[in-house]
């Protein structure tokens, strides 16, 4: 049964002296893939840093069942590019709580990346750090994904590949998305669109 995991009313939200949304209703199950759309400039972004943010402190944000894990990928990509990929991926398991070999090993076969594993992250080339990026999100035990962008600086290859990654995850977790499209081959249980500080929910 897929319950209900996260919701909020009347958020508002303002950077400096414009407002981004008004009085915005949003509330999200257990698991589920969902697009957040909207023009440059729209809050679709701001709308992520809200929630992973502010989710599970502000009392605006109501956890029906109990609070969640967030994992959250921005434009800041996370790492230590100094380390190589294998400490990095130790590192947050780490902090994580420990994930599953198994799951990194696939994960790394996929993207090509099982013979870089001792190499530093700053030798990577833009579209490997994308990858290890997503990777250590990916490898959290949280409950809540929030993706901003992914498909940024990923070949044509990856970038199906985490597609396909992202339709099976769905079933486990709650997934967000910000894209400036939908990919062909990414599934989307519903998009959340943002226009002119409204959001519609389909």
């Amino acid at each position: 049964m897929n319950r209900m995991l996260l919701e909020t009313k009347g958020l508002t939200i303002t950077v400096g002296e414009k407002t981004i949304l008004r009085e915005v209703n949003l509330s999200f199950f257990e698991n589920g893939l969902f697009a957040v759309l909207g023009e440059n400039g729209a809050g679709k972004s701001t709308l992520l840093k809200k929630i992973f943010h502010e989710a599970l402190t502000s009392p605006g944000w109501h956890w029906p069942n109990g609070k969640k894990k967030i994992a959250y990928l921005g434009h800041e990509l996370g790492f230590y590019s100094s380390l190589s990929l294998e400490e990095n991926l130790d590192y947050f398991a780490s902090l994580d709580g420990a994930h599953s070999i198994e799951r990194r090993n696939q994960l790394l076969k996929l993207f090509r990346l099982e013979k870089r594993i001792w190499d530093p992250i700053h030798l990577f080339s833009r579209g490997m750090k994308q990858k290890v990026a997503i990777m250590r999100v990916l490898l959290s035990s949280a409950e809540v994904i929030l993706f901003d962008e992914p498909y940024t600086g990923l070949d044509f290859d990856s970038a199906n590949i985490l597609s396909r990654i992202l339709n099976e995850e769905k079933g486990s977790r709650l997934i967000l998305v910000v894209l400036h499209s939908i990919p062909n081959e990414l599934e989307c249980s519903g998009k959340i669109s943002i226009q002119q500080g409204n959001v519609f929910v389909s």
